[in-house]
């Protein structure tokens, strides 16, 4: 199925993005995202509805194919499932709590009063257990945790595929959170069920948001800049070390230059498009939109090595620059060498925004994406078989 004009013969070998604030008449589409984030219903309102079930109230006005969880959607969401009139649910999990959680408890009673309609917002997600199983379910779990909580682990018998972020590169980690602090012992990981599970894995990735899917790259400039840092606050350890010993540098070195004041977010993309490095450590997670960024604005992005199973990944050498968190100089090692060689990084960072560009514009190559797996175009990347 693509996202496309009506009006026009569909192609089958193309899969057209056309936005348009358009919805179909009858107020129902034949794709039915849930949770507390939209992606194909925020693309093309035409062919995707949300239903919300985030923590946070929904604002008002909504977006007309938005609509909030309650016990009349439940019912209609129900009718149309016994129907087949549903082509697809897309489910984005909102909380790593359950509904009856001390935490999703305590969130009922925030200003304005309306604790009854957030208690049955809450348990949208875990409706679909009485929903019967006739239409594809793809789970987009985009949060920072590795794991996987218990309460949503019923997906995982039901979903077609999940595609987690931050996938652990042994996909079993996942399961770390299910009663004990423990990994799986091999008893969890021998069950037929379990291993069923892990194969419907799949990595995913935040991407870069563009206000539009035919977002140009911004044209080569003048490089003013070695190495451009950008601390974050209370981000990770990587980052804490790295920092240090990149202040370190830049004593010896006027061209690399440390962001200690705050800047727009438009003028720190202007001194990425100067810069030949950008340093982009994992913060909450080893994804972030940093890397993408960096390498959207010219720049080679510059990362600890990956800890996760990555999506369409950017390449040491190709597309990026990995060192080594673990091991004391590396990082000044790894920028000193790049920035006495620049042509290698020009041609590097050419490299990283052509795929920046062609596999992680979100939310339009994420819609791509997710359409042509349901149209059995192409497989999604990064399974493991057991």
């Amino acid at each position: 199925m693509s996202l496309q004009d009506p009006e026009k013969p569909a192609d089958p070998s193309v899969q057209t993005l056309a936005p348009t604030p358009a919805v179909p008449a009858q107020g129902y589409s034949p794709i039915v995202e849930i949770g507390g984030a939209g992606l194909l219903s925020h693309v093309d309102p035409r062919v995707a509805s949300l239903l919300w079930t985030g923590e946070e109230d929904l604002g008002v006005p909504a977006p007309a194919n938005v609509r909030e969880f309650g016990l009349r959607e439940f019912w209609r969401l129900l009718r149309r499932a016994w129907r087949y009139d549903i082509d697809m649910i897309v489910v984005h999990p909102t909380t790593r709590h359950g509904p009856l959680h001390w935490r999703s408890l305590k969130n009922l009673f925030r200003r304005p009063f309306s604790p009854w309609r957030r208690f049955v917002r809450g348990f949208g997600i875990q409706a679909l257990r009485l929903l019967p199983n006739r239409a594809p379910l793809y789970v987009i779990d985009a949060g920072p945790g590795r794991t996987i909580a218990p309460c949503h682990a019923f997906l995982l018998d039901r979903c077609t595929y999940w595609f987690k972020r931050e996938l652990p590169v042994d996909r079993w980690q996942v399961f770390s959170s299910h009663g004990a602090a423990e990994p799986p012992d091999h008893a969890f990981r021998d069950r037929a069920r379990n291993r069923r599970r892990v194969e419907k894995l799949r990595p995913w990735a935040l991407g870069l948001e563009t206000p539009a899917a035919d977002t140009p790259a911004p044209p080569p400039v003048e490089k003013t800049i070695g190495l451009l840092v950008v601390p974050e606050r209370a981000s990770s350890t990587v980052a804490a070390s790295g920092i240090a010993e990149l202040r370190a540098l830049a004593e010896t070195r006027k061209d690399v230059q440390i962001l200690d004041q705050s800047f727009l977010r438009e003028e720190i993309f202007e001194k990425m498009r100067h810069a030949r490095l950008v340093w982009s450590p994992e913060g909450l997670g080893w994804d972030c939109e940093r890397h993408y960024e960096a390498a959207f604005a010219g720049a080679v992005p510059v990362m600890n090595r990956p800890t996760i199973a990555r999506f369409h990944p950017l390449l040491e050498g190709e597309h990026a620059l990995f060192y080594d968190p673990d091991i004391s100089g590396d990082l000044t090692r790894v920028v000193t060498a790049a920035l006495a060689d620049p042509a290698r990084a020009e041609k590097i960072a050419a490299a990283a925004q052509a795929l920046v560009v062609e596999k992680h514009l979100a939310p339009w190559r994420r819609a791509e994406q997710i359409l042509s797996y349901r149209a059995g175009i192409e497989p999604p990347p990064g399974g493991v078989a057991l």
